[in-house]
């Protein structure tokens, strides 16, 4: 087993909970820089074989880029590498929007704590974002850890986050996701 969970698996695990719970409209879209897939030809994270194994096929099936679909239900998940959007966006069927940046993490505590600066990047980039509508509800996602599961619930107390109403949500590698309510 990995002890780290890499930010494309945050994402997409969290797209499918957001499936499975029947909060989205049409479709899902995942940013995903293409280094975190592959670098020169050392592969990084097999988009296409983790989808695959979850049961999402594509018509390129050459490409890791493009939409996916599942017999399972008619939303889609379309993987691309646009920034400045979020790691994760989906049309909620609540008509709202959800923009999450997403970040890769340690499942296990280290002596460095990353958490921290991997939270709080994930904050900045979120408050920099270009475009953020009225309908939009804003969220960090990492992998569900002891650490994070700690800063995650303390940090969603603090003051800014709750007027802002930005979520901080892990997600385990099981597809669970704690963290996430429509208020």
């Amino acid at each position: 087993m990995m002890d780290i969970m890499p930010e494309a698996e945050v994402s997409l695990r969290l797209a499918f909970w957001l499936i499975k719970k029947r909060l989205v409209r049409q479709k899902i879209d995942v940013a995903i820089d293409g280094a975190q897939v592959y670098t020169n030809k050392t592969v990084h994270f097999n988009l296409p074989a983790f989808l695959k194994d979850a049961g999402w096929t594509t018509e390129q099936p050459a490409k890791w880029q493009g939409v996916y679909r599942t017999p399972d239900t008619p939303v889609i998940i379309n993987v691309h590498s646009r920034p400045g959007q979020g790691d994760l966006v989906a049309n909620l069927i609540s008509g709202k929007n959800l923009r999450v940046e997403c970040k890769k993490g340690p499942l296990s505590r280290k002596s460095s704590s990353p958490e921290y600066r991997l939270i709080r990047e994930a904050l900045g980039q979120l408050l920099t974002m270009k475009e953020v509508g009225e309908k939009d509800i804003l969220a960090v996602a990492v992998p569900h850890s002891q650490k994070f599961a700690e800063l995650a619930s303390r940090w969603r107390e603090a003051p800014l986050l709750k007027q802002f109403r930005i979520r901080i949500l892990t997600v385990d590698g099981t597809g669970n996701v704690e963290g996430f309510a429509l208020t």
